[in-house]
């Protein structure tokens, strides 16, 4: 029995840390679906015309998903100066909500993407260094998630807002059918225009009748 009461008592420390850990933390794919890819260009050395072909619509990245509220109470504790072309880290919220992008110990140029419960890219900081920033940047709307790109990469792949972002966290918005418009009554057919007749002067005598013969 003393000795279940000590080795709960070890257990009680390596709980504890449990329980202060963040509560989202793995490394997955997303994709982003572009409503303006970029066309791909296709050129031959002997070629006297540059061809132009749509772009794929989906870009992929490997991301890492971390608990967002870690920015605010665990400052310094990542580091974001380390991201490719094809990786970031998704920043989750529990509940969307008006969060704000506050300064941090990154030195590193950023894309910082705020995304709504929908996946829908509702803004887009770009190129901004968080240790530089004088004033938290509150986002217009309600967001979900913060999703942190390298600098300039938003430019570079024609990420804009309004693309959206495909992930297990971010629910469809519900498919919504709208009555056919009623078609407008026909117009009633336009009155013949008047003619108008000859003003007479006031001293001019007034026409005489034909006089029958």
């Amino acid at each position: 029995m003393k000795f279940l009461a000590i080795a709960f008592c070890l257990m009680l420390p390596g709980m504890a840390f449990a329980y202060e850990a963040p509560l989202l933390y793995s490394r997955t794919g997303i994709l982003i679906h572009r409503a303006a890819p970029p066309p791909v260009v296709t050129s031959l050395p002997w070629a006297k015309e540059v061809k132009t072909a749509p772009g794929n619509s989906d870009i992929s990245f490997e991301v890492e998903v971390r608990d967002a509220m870690t920015m605010y109470r665990q400052a310094g504790w990542f580091d974001l100066s380390g991201l490719s072309d094809k990786s970031g880290a998704l920043m989750a919220f529990t509940e969307p909500g008006a969060f704000p992008v506050v300064r941090m110990e990154q030195y590193a140029p950023l894309d910082i993407l705020l995304i709504d419960e929908h996946g829908t890219i509702a803004q887009i900081i770009p190129n901004i260094v968080l240790a530089d920033l004088r004033q938290d940047i509150v986002p217009p709307s309600p967001v979900l998630a913060l999703l942190f790109l390298k600098g300039g990469l938003c430019e570079k792949l024609s990420i804009r807002p309004g693309d959206i972002v495909d992930y297990k966290l971010f629910s469809k918005p519900p498919a919504v059918l709208s009555a056919p418009q009623s078609a407008s009554p026909p117009s009633s057919p336009a009155a013949p225009p008047s003619v108008a007749m000859p003003l007479q002067n006031a001293g001019s005598p007034a026409p005489s009748s034909p006089s029958r013969r």
